[in-house]
Formats: structure tokens, C-alpha cells, sequence
């Protein structure tokens, strides 16, 4: 099971992991023994050190330049570029929504069957909750959204198009941008034009991998608009105890 927390700067990680700290806690009631990462400043820290510390959590760190030893982490940053880059492509979706593709790979594999839990999903084995809690859509498609302002008058447009971008975590509903507006709408109240791209020509994404890359290879970014990704996985019981 995987989540991915999108973060504005690096001085979010230990917030973020006290979150999912108490998140495994609670929901599954399972604690995290060990956590393995790389050797930047966002993990290796006295702050940080002192609540691995505290909770009695070990700290693995890999060797320079060799991140085979945290082969786990690496092969889903991996797979999850690799389905948001072909979600994109496949609907000409632009590159400032890789933050959007990314989350929605991550909850599609999560609710993916799995060669290696014997054709169950992720989601279906940790949650005990095999369906999606709302339909799948083809990521970037037209969608409209009813527009349920008490402004909107009897001979005004009803909906509004908008590009389909994801599953809400918190709502039971499509999360829906208006490139116009540059409003989010979460509604399930949507009708969608799955074969019918927002975007009809290819947007210019040869410089996604550049951007995502850093990321995923712990490698320091600046810029305050910028975003990272922390990704946090519960390994299957069968292969190790730890959740890491």
C-alpha cells in the first residue's frame, strides 16, 4: 500500500511522517519499527533524529550513490512515473498537473491486482475494501460539473467543462479543474467524455521526467512553488514485519 504526500519544501518531511506515523497507528494498528532512506538533510537531522529516537524507530540509511540498497522505494517511484506519464500522454494533459497524475497513479495501483498477493489489490488486503468508492474515469477527460451556485439563473449554463483530475481522499466525489476559472471542483455530480481529451493537441512534456526525477532521487530543489513527493509504504506481511 502506498500514499504520497505532495509538499511545498523540504522542511515539511517530519510533519508529514509524524502524520503517517499516527495514521498507521490508529488505522491498522501497526507500528513502524524501521525506515529506511537516503542520506539528505530532510531525513538526516537532529530533529528528525530525535523522534526516530524518541518512538524507538531504527533509522536505515543507504550508502552514497546506491540506492539498489532501498530498491523498495525506488522501484514505486518508479512505477508510479511511469503510469502518470502515460495517463498524461495519453490525453495530452500538461505537465503543470504531474502532481495530480502522480496522486491518481498511486490510489489506481493501490486498487490494481497484484501477481504477487495473488490477484488482489493492495487496497482490497489492508483495507478489506475491494471496490473503487467511485467509478474509474480516464484521467484528463472532458468532464462538466453541475453548477450548483445560487447565482446561476434558470437561462444560465448549467455545468461547467472542466478537466477530470483525480479521486477526492476526504469526499466521495471526482476532483475536477477549471482551467478557466482556476477553480477545483469536488462533485459527483459529473457527466464525463471519456474519449474526448480537454487538451486536443499534445502539451509539451519532454521536461516532466527532468522535473519529477529530482524528486524521486532525493536530489536538493529550490523554488517556494515547487512541490516534492514523500512516498510511504506498508510492505506486504508475507515479505517483512517492518512497515517502513
Amino acid at each position: 500500500m502506498t500514499w504520497v504526500y505532495m509538499l511545498r519544501g523540504k522542511h515539511e518531511v517530519l510533519r508529514c511522517f509524524q502524520d503517517f506515523h499516527k495514521l498507521v497507528a490508529n488505522q491498522f494498528d501497526a507500528r513502524i519499527r524501521i525506515t529506511r532512506t537516503d542520506n539528505g538533510k530532510k531525513y538526516v537531522n537532529n530533529v528528525f533524529e530525535a523522534y526516530l529516537s524518541e518512538h524507538g524507530i531504527i533509522h536505515q540509511t543507504t550508502c552514497p550513490d546506491t540506492p539498489s540498497q532501498n530498491g523498495v522505494a525506488e522501484r514505486k517511484n518508479r512505477h508510479l512515473l511511469e503510469v502518470a506519464r502515460s495517463m498524461m500522454f495519453q490525453m495530452h494533459v500538461p505537465k503543470y498537473l504531474w502532481s495530480e497524475a502522480v496522486l491518481t497513479a498511486a490510489y489506481l495501483i493501490n486498487r490494481m491486482p497484484s501477481r504477487i498477493l495473488g490477484m488482489a489489490s493492495p487496497a482490497e488486503l489492508l483495507l478489506e475494501q475491494h471496490e473503487f468508492k467511485v467509478p474509474p474515469k480516464v484521467f484528463g477527460c472532458v468532464c462538466f460539473v453541475r453548477d450548483h451556485r445560487p447565482s446561476v439563473g434558470k437561462l444560465d449554463p448549467q455545468a461547467v467543462k472542466c478537466i477530470f483530475v483525480g479521486y477526492s481522499s476526504t469526499q466521495k466525489g471526482y476532483k475536477c479543474w477549471d482551467p478557466v476559472g482556476k477553480k477545483l471542483f469536488v462533485s459527483m455530480d459529473v457527466t464525463f467524455r471519456e474519449s474526448e481529451p480537454y487538451y486536443t493537441k499534445p502539451c509539451d512534456l519532454h521536461l516532466f521526467l527532468e522535473e519529477f526525477s529530482p524528486v524521486i532521487e532525493g536530489d536538493r530543489r529550490e523554488g517556494e512553488n515547487q512541490q516534492e513527493v514523500i512516498v510511504g509504504t506498508i510492505p506486504c506481511p508475507m515479505d517483512m514485519p517492518e512497515v517502513s
